[in-house]
């Protein structure tokens, strides 16, 4: 019974602190508490568990740098026995992805016809062919002076571009009589790469 007495004395003494201490505290007391004891138990709940899953993670982030690393080395031990044939391949699988002299009509075709799709007038156009002291590569200069929207010409210039992998803008110049003219006028100088020996 006694035992009993004391305990209900200090719960009751408990209580009476506690609103004491809420009072001192005022509502925004009572809130900044609450929020600091949420958030520590946000922290106990989800965070700990991110970190122990960044953990693992950084950890097989490792390993598998590691087996990347020994993968490297053992595609350099390789390289290293032949280089020079390794070179040689990648320069002859270059030259053969490049067209040859056969396709340039079929090529130049292409080339009129995204200018069509874009509806862009070509008024004429100047062609040149150049070979490579080596030989193994034709270069076909094609000058296009073109009149169309400003946005007409950059769809051609990429479409052709992305259609022909073997040709490269080298140059463009944009010109306009004044602002209100919807048409501009532009000069744009492709080349073509051609196998050298393929004419």
């Amino acid at each position: 019974m006694t035992r009993f007495n004391l305990d209900t004395k200090g719960l009751q003494y408990a209580h009476w602190l506690f609103g004491q201490f809420a009072k001192k505290l005022g509502v925004w007391g009572l809130l900044g508490v609450a929020i600091l004891l949420a958030s520590l138990v946000f922290y106990l709940t989800n965070i700990i568990k991110l970190e122990q899953q960044l953990s693992n993670a950084e950890l097989n982030l490792a390993q598998q740098q590691l087996n990347n690393n020994n993968k490297n080395k053992i595609v350099l031990r390789d390289r290293n026995l032949a280089p020079e044939q390794n070179e040689a391949q990648r320069i002859n699988q270059f030259y053969e992805m490049l067209p040859d002299g056969a396709n340039l009509p079929k090529l130049l075709s292409a080339i009129d016809t995204n200018a069509l799709k874009q509806h862009l007038v070509l008024n004429r156009g100047d062609y040149k062919l150049t070979q490579t002291k080596q030989g193994k590569l034709s270069r076909y200069e094609i000058v296009l002076p073109v009149t169309g929207q400003y946005i007409q010409i950059r769809q051609f210039i990429a479409e052709v571009l992305v259609q022909i992998p073997a040709l490269a803008l080298s140059d463009i110049q944009i010109k306009r009589e004044n602002t209100l003219m919807p048409h501009v006028e532009a000069r744009l100088v492709f080349v073509l790469f051609l196998k050298g020996d393929s004419w």
